[in-house]
């Protein structure tokens, strides 16, 4: 059974399911057209849109059934694109050397004679089908999709030049609809330059016609980023990194801001500034899984080659330089591979998103063609088999016509200066192919070294980086250029000679006509020019060159074939026959691709990698962007949170917040252009880890201000006025209680040790085992909040652990927010969090007042008595909105509640250490003599100076100050600079006090309740008899030291791959 008779049965076997949307269904003519003609189409009838639009809106509602319904029509779907084209290909432009055994170089293992047993990509794109080791290796000849069997000899066909001025050609002023004064068309769904950049990149990693054999592709047929790394093996060792002697670096890592493919210093800068995005993030990448070390194999690139130079002998010499290799090598390859699965979620999230008009329309539904999934006949559908691009699909790829007006000004100028360095002095009209190749070979031999490559007049700094300002400016601007329309007529003069010479090269692969290509992939021919383009004056002119629809060239046709207009399922635009296309190919380039598909997996990428290019969770304020993280990780000073240019750095920020006033939505997005950061013009961010001015600039929070205020306003009181209730009479309450708390904490901290730990099963029979960080610290202050004061629900639909994320993500968009990234989620989660909870209190307050409001009337859950906290607050708070107190409990007490959980776990971690077994004993000692004051809290504070829960926080200066940054300069109003506590603490005089604390604002970290309860808690747990860590990873901080924004920070790993500035587990022994 063919995939389109599968769609066919599926669709009448769902319609009977479909009760909401059943008459859509029926009343889609396009459907009904493809049921009567599955091998002839007609794709003016909008058949993928509305099939693709009715997914998005299944898979998107909350109804399970309709979700399922939008999987199985993905499934169909998928597998209908991917046999678009025959996998392996039937036709090659020339013989492939099948027969030869392609040489690629391994990665050094760490034994000799053994293989690594990670998956790696070659340089050159070998092996990717095991079974077929050159099927889509650079260097081998293009695929031919269509036999073409055109009738008309080539001296018939129409001169090249003439078919550019003739039918391609943008005007210089506006001759027709929808044109400029320039003769410029903006495009209609508002995409942005920067969406072709990503384009220019795409392309480029799959297209590289040899210069010398145009049968011969020298790139590889799969994403692979080759632009970045290169499509041989000389080309990757050109961007690795290696040190003064020449030997691996250790660190997996590439030279600051290096790529390999020198054709893009011919492309507008926004396509090498966002090839440096992906550049600087296969670097992070391998920071970061150097720093996590998953498996505890790495070491530190310094003290291998201290080995190397210390070595007695030839053969240990040899073994310290092997070992690091391999750790170079295996840190590059896994990193590549994490690297370039954000290249495909990129393309399917963010460019594919576009192409449909996903973002546009605030969805977030993603076609997905990596799945598994088998077919109705039960066989699985095929993946990772391999790919070939083919040379229909190079001639599609040729979108001169959506150049922007300041790109194609760029174009111009470098045209110019090229042409006149070789002296050649023509209009672009005269300008002959030979003259081009001439002037062009000059350019593209360029420095060897790519460390030296620049582009759009850049300046590399004494590391080899650019600056982030310069880089920044160049991807804002990109998105601020409204891109050029898909038409006919629609190319800049400049191009006219690349475009010439691509007609000529479809000529002369003997490609097939546009007709022929259409039949080929399942759409109807058609039958007249005018059919074809619907403009008379492009279809009479069309006519005029080729006499017959049938001889329409292919490259030719779907350039000047007329558009679509921007609807459901339709963003991009192009011509009838390249949108359909690019669909297909997204799917077999991906689909393909074995290391997108059936490699891509936690192991091969390490479990953190596999986790971090996933898609962001919703709500994101993308709606599922994946550029939108790379921009916001590599340049948070130029891209503030909401900022607009990051969330939809594909679309003209001018076209979207219309789009978005529309919804509604758009007050939620900074829509004006993100301003250089204050004080430092580049976007380095002033370090303070001097003892005195961290001391100082802590105990003065009126001149230095943190984000409390703005953030927790944020959540309780919406972006427009983000204020804080007045928690007076919480505060007097709550410390009218506080006599209470340390018994309940005590209590409740011996309950859960006693219901949660776990007996030994083998031979030490007493012996039982706690997380007693997830299981019991985690849980106490949820406890606490839903018990004792808020009256929450706890339960299997409301568990502790749902809570303590909960808390969690408060905490952390209030106090722990320090880069864009996760800002998004974290409002919403927090501000959906406050609601929950507002409503529950207020539930409780209107209660005891006899008030029952409409929300009441609907209210669905059964909430536990009311605390006797919330009797004394409505008695006292009579005279004050329910609402406010409602308000101001949540702002009392949540924020804190996970950070002094994440204290309480430091604590406890710092003396379960058995040399530390004294100091244990002593505390316990105290605490339990009801002698805390004094000793057993210096104790405390003590744990909590050497290993502080955070290493680092901001601070906003509100006037002119005397702290100098790195250059000498002052710090001026309204800049921002990073604690660094840890430093800070380590460089006091004898004598001076540790700071402990960032001085947070909330009543957990108040000195009455830390002080009280803190530790009761901490001794507790460390009263426990014979206490000690369980073995091995399951007794320490799953944790590692990252360096954001020039100061460290610990981030935990979570069972499942995320990163967390939260303890996550520790698991402890005692009997």
């Amino acid at each position: 059974m063919s995939s389109f008779e599968e769609l066919r049965g599926k669709i009448h076997d769902i319609v009977s399911e479909l009760q909401p949307v059943r008459q859509l269904i029926k009343s889609l003519p396009s459907i009904e057209d493809a049921l009567k003609h599955p091998d002839s189409i007609n794709d003016h009838d909008l058949l993928l849109e509305n099939l693709l639009t009715l997914m998005s809106e299944l898979g998107t509602s909350k109804d399970k059934n309709y979700q399922k319904i939008s999987a199985q029509l993905q499934q169909i779907t998928i597998d209908f694109l991917y046999k678009d084209l025959p996998h392996p290909p039937s036709g090659y432009l020339a013989l492939p050397p099948f027969s030869e055994t392609p040489t690629t170089e391994a990665p050094t293992s760490t034994v000799p004679g053994t293989y690594v047993n990670y998956a790696y990509r070659s340089a050159d794109g070998s092996y990717y089908n095991p079974l077929i080791p050159s099927m889509g290796q650079a260097g081998t000849p293009y695929a031919r999709s269509v036999p073409g069997s055109l009738q008309t000899n080539l001296k018939n066909l129409p001169d090249a030049g003439l078919v550019f001025d003739m039918l391609l050609k943008r005007p210089t002023k506006a001759e027709g609809s929808g044109e400029e004064a320039d003769g410029f068309t903006p495009h209609p769904g508002g995409v942005s330059s920067l969406f072709f950049a990503l384009a220019d990149l795409i392309i480029h990693c799959i297209f590289n016609t040899n210069s010398r054999n145009s049968t011969v592709n020298d790139a590889s047929s799969y994403l692979d980023l080759s632009v970045l790394y290169g499509s041989s093996e000389k080309d990757v060792q050109s961007v690795r990194r290696k040190d003064p002697q020449g030997r691996p670096d250790g660190t997996g890592k590439l030279y600051e801001d290096v790529f390999a493919d020198g054709r893009l210093l011919l492309m507008p800068p926004a396509v090498c500034a966002l090839l440096i995005v992906f550049s600087r993030n296969h670097n992070f990448i391998a920071q970061r899984i150097l720093d996590i070390n998953e498996w505890g194999t790495y070491t530190n690139p310094d003290s291998l080659k201290a080995t190397i130079e210390k070595a007695s002998s030839d053969q240990e010499r040899q073994n310290a330089l092997r070992a690091l290799q391999a750790q170079d090598d295996e840190i590059f390859h896994r990193s590549r591979l994490v690297n370039c699965g954000f290249f495909m979620k990129v393309i399917l999230g963010d460019y594919v998103g576009a192409i449909l008009g996903l973002a546009r329309d605030g969805s977030n539904w993603r076609l997905d063609p990596l799945m598994e999934m088998r077919r109705l006949s039960h066989e699985f559908a095929p993946r990772g088999e391999g790919n070939v691009v083919s040379l229909e699909f190079n001639l599609l790829y040729r979108w001169h016509a959506t150049l922007s007006r300041q790109d194609k000004a760029w174009t111009e100028k470098l045209f110019k200066e090229t042409l006149q360095q070789d002296g050649i002095n023509v209009k672009f009209d005269q300008l002959q192919p030979a003259q081009f190749f001439k002037a062009a070979a000059k350019v593209l031999n360029v420095n060897k070294d790519v460390r030296t490559w620049t582009f759009d007049g850049l300046k590399r700094d004494a590391d080899g980086r650019f600056s982030d300002a310069d880089i920044a400016k160049i991807l804002q601007d990109s998105t601020s250029y409204r891109a050029g329309a898909y038409r006919a007529r629609g190319i800049p003069e400049v191009l006219r000679v690349i475009e010439v010479l691509g007609i000529e090269q479809a000529r002369g692969w003997g490609a097939c006509s546009l007709n022929e290509f259409r039949k080929f992939i399942g759409l109807k021919p058609y039958n007249s020019f005018k059919e074809w383009n619907n403009d008379d004056s492009v279809a009479r002119a069309a006519e005029v060159l080729y006499k017959d629809i049938d001889n329409l060239e292919l490259h030719v046709g779907m350039q000047a074939e007329q558009a679509k207009t921007p609807g459901p399922g339709a963003g991009l635009c192009p011509g009838y026959t390249i949108s359909r296309s690019i669909l297909a190919d997204a799917v077999c380039l991906t689909r393909g691709d074995r290391f997108l598909t059936v490699d891509f997996t936690p192991f091969n990428l390490t479990t953190w990698g596999f986790a971090d290019c996933q898609y962001p969770t919703s709500p994101d304020g993308s709606f599922g962007g994946m550029l939108t993280k790379l921009l916001f990780r590599h340049f948070p000073a130029y891209y503030p949170a909401r900022s607009a240019y990051a969330h939809f750095p594909f679309l003209d920020p001018v076209y979207m917040q219309e789009q978005l006033q529309k919804r509604g939505t758009a007050d939620q997005y900074i829509w004006t252009r993100p301003r250089p950061p204050v004080g430092v013009s580049t976007g380095e961010v002033t370090i303070i880890d001097n003892y005195d001015e961290v001391a100082k600039i802590l105990s003065t929070p009126q001149d230095w201000k943190s984000s409390y205020e703005t953030k927790l306003g944020t959540v309780v009181a919406g972006l427009k006025n983000p204020k804080l209730p007045d928690m007076t009479l919480v505060n007097k309450l709550l410390h009218d209680s506080s006599n209470k708390w340390p018994s309940f904490f005590a209590q409740e901290t011996q309950n859960l040790i006693r219901t949660k730990s776990v007996a030994h099963s083998g031979s030490i029979a007493k012996m039982k085992f706690v997380d007693i960080v997830s299981d019991v610290i985690n849980v106490l202050p949820v406890r606490w909040i839903c018990q004792e004061l808020a009256g929450l629900e706890l339960g299997a639909e409301y568990p502790e652990s749902k809570y303590i994320t909960e808390l969690q993500d408060v905490c952390r968009y209030v106090f722990l927010d320090f880069e864009p990234v996760y800002d998004w989620q974290l409002r919403e989660s927090s501000i959906a969090f406050f609601r929950e909870f507002n409503k529950d209190v207020r539930l409780h307050l209107e209660t005891e007042s006899g008030f029952i409001s409409n929300t009441l009337s609907h209210f669905k859950k059964h909430l536990p008595k009311r605390p006797a906290f919330l009797d004394k607050l409505h008695k006292e708070g009579h005279d004050l909105r329910i609402d406010e107190l409602a308000t101001a409990l949540f702002c009392a007490v949540v924020p804190t509640a996970a950070h002094w959980a994440q204290d309480v776990a430091h604590i406890v971690n710092h003396y379960i250490e058995a040399s530390r077994v004294e100091e244990r004993a002593e505390l316990v000692a105290l605490v339990k003599a009801g002698r805390i004051a004094g000793r057993a809290t210096d104790l405390i504070k003590n744990a909590l100076v050497n290993d502080p829960a955070v290493f680092s926080v901001p601070r906003t200066a509100q006037k002119g100050t005397s702290i100098a940054r790195q250059d000498g300069s002052n710090v001026t109003a309204g800049e921002t600079v990073f604690l660094n506590i840890m430093a800070a603490n380590e460089s006091r005089s004898k004598g001076q006090p540790g700071i402990h604390t960032a001085g947070e604002h909330g009543y957990l970290l108040s000195a009455e309740f830390f002080e009280q309860v803190t530790p009761v808690v901490v001794a507790e747990i460390l009263a426990l008899s014979n206490l000690q860590r369980a073995p091995g990873n399951s007794g320490v901080f799953s944790r590692f030291t990252q360096h954001l924004h020039g100061v460290p920070e610990q981030v935990y790993i979570d069972a499942h791959g995320g990163l967390t500035p939260f303890p996550t587990s520790l698991i402890v022994s005692y009997i």
